[in-house]
């Protein structure tokens, strides 16, 4: 049989050193490979193989990719150069945002930054993953990390894999690996709520806290962060309204102030007679300390501030609530779970989940049902009275059950 004539794209190559007494052949391909998505200029694949047949290979390989328009050019851009852009890239990101991207990111920039991005495999995060699961990974700082729960391993991967995304839309990636990995089972747990006993046991036992308007606020379902960015000027006593519009968020080391949530979030709420009669309390013991103090009172315009009238920070104000509810002797939960227990009381009263989920500031009832309406002992207590009981009568006629 005749011997195929090479390619264009191949030629014989006879090197200078010996092999045996012969030259030693290697047969380079040169392959037009399309144009470079960054530079706008044509690219040339120029490799060299051992035989024929992996140079034929790779010709076909490469001529395939190009004609179906899923070749990559080889890159240098590392694990790290993407996820460093791909935080720059968002300029809309509120800092508390970008600073929790960076947060998520830290273990794949500081596991597998080095890597060529093109070179990054399942395996790679897959193993990454089960370190973190297993806990003991060292921070940039050398410290030790606690076990990552799923929940923020899953958000981990859903921020690596847009990142990632957005270089195979570029033509720079052939996959996304992150989106080849299954999401964690979530492992949270329900939240823990108060009854109406308890709240109004809280409620009696921190008549004396100064804070006491703070957790009226809590209680009626906002957000600590629209708590600490509350301002005077949001609420109107004639018309017995507050609006939220901004939120004071701590990320790190710092404490900053910008927009809600979501749009959802920015809303427009009547105020409750008892949470009216606290903020007209606190507001006049604000006027008192103003006085006291004179040029060394902080006129910051907050509902939640200090002696000094210096804004609280978020931490500050989730400290004072610990202490709140030791002192009052009720179950322990959390300041973000007064306001599930918002939603859950309004939930068991029999106001509509729609409105539920326009008064907490979510854009999904559904959301509202399935995180923040509980259900509590004393209401499944109430359900089993209403449930029809359904008599099972054996073969004889004789009543009987099981």
């Amino acid at each position: 049989m005749a011997r195929q004539q090479l390619p264009p794209q191949i030629k014989k190559i006879e090197l200078e050193r010996m092999d045996r007494g012969r030259p030693v052949v290697r047969y380079q391909l040169t392959v037009d490979a399309g144009v470079d998505p960054e530079t706008g200029k044509r690219k040339q694949i120029r490799k060299r193989f051992a035989t024929e047949a992996d140079a034929r290979e790779e010709l076909a390989k490469v001529q395939n990719s190009v004609k179906a328009g899923t070749y990559v050019h080889n890159r240098n851009t590392t694990v790290a150069d993407v996820i460093d852009g791909y935080i720059a890239s968002k300029h809309a990101l509120k800092p508390s945002t970008a600073a929790g991207y960076k947060v998520s990111l830290a273990p794949i920039r500081e596991q597998l930054g080095e890597i060529p991005v093109q070179k990054l495999t399942r395996r790679d995060l897959d193993e990454l993953i089960g370190k973190l699961r297993a806990g003991g990974t060292k921070t940039a700082a050398g410290n030790k990390r606690k076990r990552w729960e799923a929940r923020t391993v899953n958000q981990m991967l859903t921020v690596f894999g847009a990142a990632l995304e957005s270089l195979v839309k570029e033509g720079v990636l052939v996959r996304n690996v992150a989106a080849l990995i299954d999401k964690l089972p979530d492992e949270r747990t329900e939240s823990s709520t108060w009854s109406a006993e308890e709240v109004e046991q809280f409620l009696l036992e921190s008549r004396d806290d100064p804070y006491l308007h703070a957790w009226y606020l809590a209680l009626c379902g906002l957000r600590r962060g629209e708590i600490c960015g509350l301002r005077w000027d949001g609420i109107d006593f004639d018309a017995e309204t507050l609006t939220i519009t901004t939120s004071r968020v701590t990320y790190g080391k710092t404490t900053s102030e910008g927009t809600t949530k979501s749009k959802r979030s920015t809303r427009t709420l009547p105020i409750p007679d008892d949470l009216a009669k606290q903020l007209r309390a606190a507001r006049k013991r604000q006027a008192a300390d103003r006085l006291l103090l004179g040029e060394a009172w902080t006129d910051s315009g907050y509902v939640i501030v200090d002696q000094s009238g210096a804004p609280l920070s978020p931490g500050a104000v989730s400290s004072r609530w610990v202490h709140a509810v030791k002192r009052a002797k009720v179950s322990t939960i959390r300041l973000h779970d007064a306001r599930h227990t918002c939603a859950t009381l309004m939930h068991l009263r029999g106001v509509p989940i729609a409105v539920i989920a326009a008064w907490l500031g979510h854009a999904s009832a559904a959301f509202t049902l399935s995180r923040y309406a509980h259900s509590q002992d004393p209401a499944m207590v109430d359900a089993a009275s209403l449930t029809p009981v359904v008599t099972i009568r054996d073969n004889s006629g004789s009543a009987g059950g099981s």
